[in-house]
């Protein structure tokens, strides 16, 4: 996003959101191109022929072995069906869709950017949400200095206010 700014002639000092700089771009996120690279080479190593590696890899099941403890490590197959699923193409059907390459592009394509328009949304959503939740806490909780009344807006505030006041001298002390 640093290159795409300075590209942009802009600088975070601007307050833009990355967002906003990817539509000035007018490009994709890092997210959405790798799930339409990952979902188009899919479709690739589905249309392969039977017995090249990458087919067999992404078919196969080990007979033997075993995993470690805790959460398994994400596959690939993992991360297609996540990204099948963000954008809308069925897991089931997904075999026969991939075997015309250009109506799997298609698909891919149009379920990448309807994915990445939701997420936009969704992000926006929650942006708003937490302004509006800052914007609205209520402000009736003060913390005030039984010294000076000084009036703190936290209580980290006023136990750092009041270890100011031991740290001044007391003038009468000193005769």
């Amino acid at each position: 996003m640093r290159c795409l700014r300075r590209i942009l002639g802009l600088s975070w000092k601007d307050k833009i959101s990355n967002s906003v700089i990817l539509q000035q771009a007018k490009i994709q996120s890092i997210y959405s191109i790798l799930s339409q690279r990952r979902l188009r080479w899919l479709g690739h190593v589905r249309r392969m022929e039977d017995g090249r590696i990458p087919k067999d890899v992404l078919y196969g099941q080990l007979a033997i072995g075993s995993r470690r403890v805790g959460r398994p490590a994400l596959r690939f197959k993992d991360a297609c069906k996540r990204d099948m699923k963000a954008c809308d193409i069925s897991t089931d059907t997904w075999e026969v869709q991939a075997e015309d390459r250009t109506a799997w592009r298609r698909v891919v394509h149009h379920g990448v950017m309807e994915a990445d328009k939701r997420r936009g949304e969704a992000a926006a959503e929650k942006r708003r949400q937490q302004k509006t939740v800052a914007l609205n806490a209520p402000l009736t909780t003060q913390h005030t200095c039984s010294a000076c009344n000084r009036v703190c807006k936290s209580r980290a505030g006023l136990l750092s206010h009041i270890r100011s006041h031991n740290r001044t001298p007391d003038p009468e002390a000193h005769r």
